[in-house]
């Protein structure tokens, strides 16, 4: 059997103040999203995991698995408010490496 090919999305927090934006209630805004654009059945096969969260900087580096990478970037830019405050997430760079993806930072 073969294993799960992975896919690295960086994307880009736009927001007034991101000072109480952290790991957790952003995964849990993400996770939201897709139960409820996708439903349950898809959020099983995703295998989302955050590797990177930069909030001085404004960026986030997201993998998920090569078959749900469309989900996953939709899911993030269907997201508009995390604790009662406007943001936009939006995708930038999608890579099969995490090392392109900190290329593409420098």
């Amino acid at each position: 059997m073969k294993d799960e090919r992975q896919r690295y999305i960086l994307f880009k927090i736009i927001m007034d103040d991101a000072s109480n934006l952290n790991k957790r209630v952003l995964l849990n805004s993400l996770w939201h999203s897709i139960w409820k654009y996708f439903g349950m059945k898809e959020a099983n096969k995703i295998g989302l995991w955050l590797v990177e969260l930069n909030i001085l900087k404004s960026y986030g580096i997201i993998r998920c698995s090569h078959t749900t990478k469309e989900i996953v970037i939709s899911a993030l830019t269907m997201i508009q408010e995390i604790s009662q405050q406007s943001v936009i997430l939006s995708p930038i760079k999608t890579s099969g490496t995490l090392n392109k993806i900190r290329q593409y930072l420098k």
